[in-house]
């Protein structure tokens, strides 16, 4: 079963400015697809196919050309759900248009390397001819299976999403009815099935503990700031 930590990690300061630079270059791949996709419906009357935009992409930035698909299959991937959502009435979605100055950076199983002691090398790949210095990232705990994809994201910070395959087998789903979930804070789950059955989870008090601790790490952290006088 594929399960994902997300984590946090170390890194050399020179190394986070090029994990930042990262997630720009993955921007600008975005953007680039917006714009290849108009000119190539403007100019054939037809959407550009995977193929097509891959050999666009192929080979102009200067990180791992895994990570160059990823960005690329996540706009077709994007267009393909836009394009089925109208046709089944919802006129009111639009295709991908919005452009981006920050886009996750992901690695697949080619372009990174992981080791016991917690030392991950990322791959920048080949660019102009010349193999690139990989970046190197330090995390507290190694996922206990098979990693298949790293993605970097931010939340509240730089950290690292590590899908790997923990060996497990998923259990039996016996039912055949669908149930939508939506996690939140508020309500930390609602989920309803196709029969109309439904769930709440409060999760009102988690957020009290959250507010009280989130107040009492203010508080002290004001004390640590006032100096006292000789």
């Amino acid at each position: 079963m594929i399960r994902v930590l997300k984590t946090t990690f170390r890194v050399s300061s020179e190394d986070r400015d090029r994990l930042f630079a990262c997630n720009r270059i993955c921007a600008q791949i975005w953007n680039d697809c917006l714009h290849i996709a108009k000119s190539h419906f403007l100019e054939h009357g037809k959407w550009i196919n995977r193929t097509e935009l891959q050999k666009a992409t192929k080979r102009k930035y200067p990180i791992h050309s895994q990570s160059i698909q990823a960005v690329c299959h996540k706009y077709l991937d994007a267009r393909d759900n836009a394009c089925e959502a109208k046709r089944k009435g919802h006129s009111h979605i639009r295709y991908p248009y919005q452009t981006k100055k920050h886009y996750p950076t992901k690695w697949a199983a080619d372009g990174f390397t992981v080791h016991e002691n917690g030392r991950i090398e990322l791959s920048l790949g080949i660019h102009e001819g010349k193999r690139r210095k990989p970046i190197v990232v330090w995390v507290k705990r190694i996922p206990a299976g098979v990693a298949k994809e790293i993605e970097l994201i931010y939340d509240r910070g730089l950290q690292l999403c590590i899908a790997y395959e923990d060996g497990k087998q998923p259990a039996e789903v016996k039912g055949m009815q669908m149930a939508a979930v939506d996690p939140g804070e508020i309500h930390s789950v609602a989920a309803v099935t196709e029969a109309g059955d439904g769930l709440i989870v409060t999760g009102r008090k988690l957020r009290s503990i959250k507010r009280l601790r989130n107040k009492k790490l203010k508080e002290l952290q004001d004390r640590a700031m006032v100096i006292p006088c000789c």
